[in-house]
């Protein structure tokens, strides 16, 4: 819909066959200037701005008039009481505008006085989600069976890389089994795409191996060997899981969604007898940073291990343990 007004009418004109492929590819780029899974959150956004507005007789969608997505945003706010949802279909239908070619909706001086005010009304203290623990993880290890189940090795697997790897969840979606090589002494994990990898030039995490039953290259490596994953294909790493009167076996195809791996492991969580509402789908990779920091990883190894691009976004993820912020006080005292 949005690719085929404002600029896209007018390359629509174009007859030039050589001109016209030029055009295809020039859409396709534009939907490569965001993460894949930012344009399905704003394409959410911008419809449900559509919706809205085609239930109003007089009201267009594109370009969007000021006014009308002023009253939208006070109609938005009012609804969900909800800061973020106001601040994300102002992204998302800035970020449609733009595609077809017309100005920001954003930088409108009247929609930001209106999304400022939003933003003040809208403000709650955050309640930020606590990081899992090593004592969290060994927990989920000490829980598992003799003779554990397919879903529980993959469960406790995806935990410790997401900690260990400090990766989020939409990573370990997209994992496939041939981005992971197991070597003598530690594993490589390639990251074909993540959210800060926005020209996808693809990364590398690398993980040592302990050789303990704590060590989370050996529980990825059991993983792979209950489910029979074959190391060359590229069939996504975690997958559905058949139950039949034979015991587990792996799906052939399709992989897990970001929200289904979030119900697996707050179901884990909630089992050990943790609250599930203090944590969240960053929490794996905040307990892994944080524990880094606390015990004194160098920050450049450290910024690079979680693929951070500054440091406010790095800083943002990592709890201070009680010791290390006493440390500060403590070089102060005569």
């Amino acid at each position: 819909m949005v690719l085929s007004s404002g600029v896209w009418e007018e390359l629509r004109k174009i007859k030039d066959p050589l001109l016209q492929q030029l055009v295809l590819k020039l859409k396709d780029t534009i939907m490569h200037s965001r993460a894949d899974s930012t344009i399905e959150k704003y394409t959410r956004a911008f419809l449900r701005w559509v919706q809205w507005a085609e239930s109003r007789d007089s009201f267009g969608k594109l370009p969007v008039n000021p006014l009308h997505f002023a009253l939208y945003l006070q109609h938005l706010g009012s609804l969900t009481q909800s800061r973020s949802a106001v601040e994300e279909a102002t992204n998302a239908v800035s970020w449609f505008s733009q595609t077809a070619g017309y100005t920001s909706i954003s930088q409108d001086p009247f929609v930001k006085m209106a999304l400022a005010g939003l933003q003040r009304s809208l403000s709650k203290p955050r309640r930020k989600k606590e990081p899992v623990s090593p004592v969290m993880l060994k927990e989920m290890v000490d829980s598992l069976d003799q003779d554990p189940s397919l879903s529980d090795v993959r469960a406790v697997a995806i935990a410790f890389i997401a900690f260990y790897g400090f990766l989020r969840f939409d990573e370990v979606v997209k994992l496939r089994c041939c981005d992971v090589r197991f070597l003598s002494d530690h594993m490589v994990i390639k990251i074909v795409s993540s959210k800060t990898d926005q020209y996808r030039q693809g990364d590398e995490v690398v993980i040592a191996r302990s050789g303990s039953s704590l060590c989370p290259v050996g529980r990825l490596e059991l993983y792979c060997r209950m489910a029979r994953v074959d190391s060359q294909s590229a069939e996504c790493l975690f997958r559905g899981i058949v139950k039949s009167k034979n015991g587990e076996r792996l799906r052939s195809l399709g992989s897990l969604s970001y929200s289904r791996i979030r119900e697996i492991l707050m179901g884990k969580i909630k089992a050990l007898g943790y609250d599930p509402a203090d944590y969240g789908t960053h929490s794996f990779r905040s307990g892994g940073a944080s524990l880094a920091a606390n015990r004194g990883v160098p920050d450049r190894l450290f910024k690079k291990h979680g693929r951070w691009k500054s440091e406010s976004a790095k800083d943002g993820y990592i709890k201070d343990s009680l010791s290390a912020r006493l440390d500060v006080s403590r070089k102060l005292l005569f």
